[in-house]
């Protein structure tokens, strides 16, 4: 797995990143090219803490939805690296209505 100590400068995008993992708050990097938004990405994974049991069960079961479930990736986090022409709906999941 990627290590956070790989990356060197960027200070104030390493800092939102550990304080995005000790919060659990999402995180959404933008930028141009080359800044090292996806190496950041890449490596809040190892940061995190490890999944409980019933955090690795409920990723098991959305991903045997999607793409299928891989026994080698039990109890590893996911994280999502979206193709950089993506539209804002296709990232934020357009088209959903909000209801009360």
């Amino acid at each position: 797995m990627p290590d956070l100590a790989d990356v060197k400068g960027q200070l104030e995008a390493r800092r939102a990143l550990e304080v995005a993992a000790a919060g659990g708050h999402s995180l959404l990097f933008f930028g141009a090219p080359g800044t090292g938004k996806s190496m950041l990405a890449q490596r809040l994974p190892g940061i995190l803490p490890p999944m409980t049991e019933d955090e690795a069960l409920a990723s098991a079961a959305v991903q045997s939805l999607t793409a299928g479930f891989d026994v080698t990736g039990w109890g590893r986090r996911a994280y999502r690296s979206p193709h950089h022409s993506s539209s804002v709906a296709a990232v934020i999941g357009g088209g959903c209505e909000f209801h009360q």
